[in-house]
């Protein structure tokens, strides 16, 4: 049999047997406790936090990516949250609940209140959140679970299950286990952005997979084309066997690259940066041989926190990135909050549609000391290196002389304090609204560069949500109207003689680096794992083509057309 229908979300072949994973149901004690046993259960809770505190501690010790660190430092601070905390103890004291009853409706009652939001990538931390609860109550009732020792054989093991938890995922740490299928799952993940670090294989959401594979089905991963084998035959096991030797091939011939410069056949040279989402993602740029930084995401430096970050700890943080770049470029965009990252010591406004409400730069007119403190933070480190300062979600020029102004204002403050600053570092925006693209030639006049926000840019051009996966085929950077728009872009900008890069998923898309070549892009920024490929490509082609096929796609008024075209003429050898 061949499953063909999931999401593949780490990359890459597995072979073994099926192992099929099934969660513990947990019972709980909904009956009232005795007044005396009050202090009792109450102690219970509380062991039980120290304790699941600790698991977490342990788990995140065997965590080899720092990067990755940071989620479990997220589940901790959750467990050490006063306010649900007592809550639950007030139910135990109150209304006499047990202490495994009184963490479950509390935490139950949390979750409910996420579901009401109307944000896909908020609801998908619930798992996080039901890994934390299952947690909490099996260490109040001292429940103790047989480790499942995958060492028994030396079998080659496929996890098969529901869902994983991130926590899981990590304990199955084993030279046995090669890959993971489940059920259920989401791209945003933390358990998905924890595969992609470790390179196991991945695929989620693939529909009636516990009634598809039984326990020790031989199983094959194809993860690059997202395909699963049941059971097949010695045919089918040998043609994929040279498929992936031919892909471990490749991917050695990438490692050989990294150094060489990302230039085409006929001496066009483009640069390729990294984007980042924290200062322990700097290793992966350097060992993939990205020139620069395209887009330092400072969400960061916000979250899983209790308040906003000091102008000192960010001045450290953008101070300690500029040392480890040296003197190559870093593009640092200013918080970006609102829409999909909610701070919980900010009180944010109920919003029917809050990607298109009180974000960004909006946030920053009525707030005035989050982006004043950061742009003192960031200037005072940017002796340290080659900064380059872009705001998000500009929609008008009324914003770009807000945003001036507020720098130039920051100077004059700085110079009153005797603090050292670079005095021509270039000010940028990100292009991701329709309204900022359609003045880009008026846009290109007040700054210095510009990073077009394929995400973004893609769902308000076509009025599509990218999270509702009711209408997510929809969901198109490639559609015709978005081709044209973003020539548009890149043509108003370079008359101004500006440079332009695109930091959206678009870059890392191998299908659409000749079309992108081809309409002038000077810069791509993606995902550091993503840069040896994309330099393949670039290094195989030839600008003359890539101008050529990029004028054939534009005569088009299909994807299907295009799509057509861009398949021929993929480059990914």
């Amino acid at each position: 049999m061949i499953i063909e229908k999931g999401t593949a979300i780490s990359k890459g072949y597995a072979f073994g047997n099926a192992y099929i994973l099934k969660n513990e149901k947990i019972s709980i004690n909904f009956k009232k406790i005795k007044l005396n046993n009050v202090e009792k259960e109450i102690e219970k809770f509380l062991i039980s936090i120290k304790k699941t505190i600790k698991e977490y501690k342990k788990i995140k010790s065997k965590i080899k990516n720092k990067d990755k660190k940071i989620l479990f430092d997220g589940y901790i601070l959750i467990l050490n949250d006063k306010s649900i905390n007592n809550d639950i103890i007030n139910l135990i004291k109150k209304k006499l609940f047990s202490a495994d009853a009184a963490v479950s409706e509390v935490i139950n009652k949390q979750i409910d209140s996420i579901k009401k939001i109307k944000n896909e990538y908020i609801k998908e931390r619930i798992s996080d959140i039901l890994d934390i609860k299952k947690k909490i109550i099996i260490n109040i009732n001292n429940i103790k679970y047989k480790d499942i020792n995958f060492s028994k054989n030396n079998d080659d093991i496929i996890i098969i299950s529901k869902d994983i938890s991130p926590s899981q995922i990590i304990q199955f740490n084993n030279k046995n286990i090669k890959g993971f299928l489940t059920e259920e799952g989401s791209i945003t993940s933390h358990t998905s952005i924890i595969a992609k670090s470790t390179k196991i294989p991945l695929i989620i959401k693939i529909k009636n997979l516990l009634k598809k594979i039984k326990k020790n089905d031989y199983i094959i991963i194809d993860s690059t084309k997202n395909i699963i084998y049941i059971n097949p035959n010695e045919k089918i096991k040998n043609k994929v066997k040279l498929e992936y030797k031919l892909y471990n091939e490749k991917i050695k011939k990438l490692k050989k690259i990294k150094k060489l410069p990302t230039i085409t056949k006929d001496g066009y040279k483009i640069k390729l940066l990294a984007n980042i989402g924290n200062n322990k993602d700097i290793n992966n740029v350097i060992k993939n041989g990205a020139e620069g930084i395209g887009l330092y995401r400072t969400e960061f430096l916000f979250m899983n926190r209790n308040s906003f970050p000091t102008e000192e700890e960010q001045f450290e943080a953008y101070k300690e990135i500029a040392i480890s770049m040296k003197n190559n470029p870093i593009t640092i965009r200013t918080v970006d909050l609102g829409g999909d990252k909610f701070l919980p010591y900010m009180n944010f406004p109920k919003e029917n549609i809050p990607y298109l409400g009180w974000r960004s730069i909006r946030i920053y007119k009525d707030r005035k000391e989050i982006i004043q403190t950061q742009l003192k933070a960031i200037l005072r480190a940017s002796i340290y290196g080659n900064f380059k300062i872009m705001f998000p979600m500009i929609i008008s020029m009324e914003e770009v002389f807000f945003i001036k102004k507020e720098i130039k204002k920051t100077k004059i403050k700085l110079k009153q304090k005797n603090q050292k600053f670079k005095k021509n570092i270039k000010i940028g925006i990100m292009i991701e609204t329709p309204s900022a693209a359609i003045i880009a030639n008026k846009l290109a006049k007040e700054l210095d560069f510009f990073s077009i926000g394929t995400n973004d840019l893609t769902q308000y051009t076509l009025a599509v949500d990218r999270n509702n996966s009711i209408i997510s085929y929809l969901y198109n950077p490639l559609s015709p109207s978005m081709i044209h728009l973003i020539k548009l872009i890149i043509d108003e900008i370079h008359k101004e003689n500006k440079k332009i890069s695109i930091c959206g998923e678009l870059a890392s898309d191998e299908k659409s680096t000749i079309l992108l070549l081809g309409l002038g892009i000077d810069e791509l920024s993606m995902d550091s794992n993503s840069i040896p490929n994309i330099k393949n490509i670039i290094r195989n082609l030839s600008i003359k083509h890539a101008k050529k096929i990029t004028e054939k796609i534009l005569s088009k008024s299909t994807f299907k057309e295009i799509n057509k075209i861009l398949q021929e003429n993929i480059l990914n050898k």
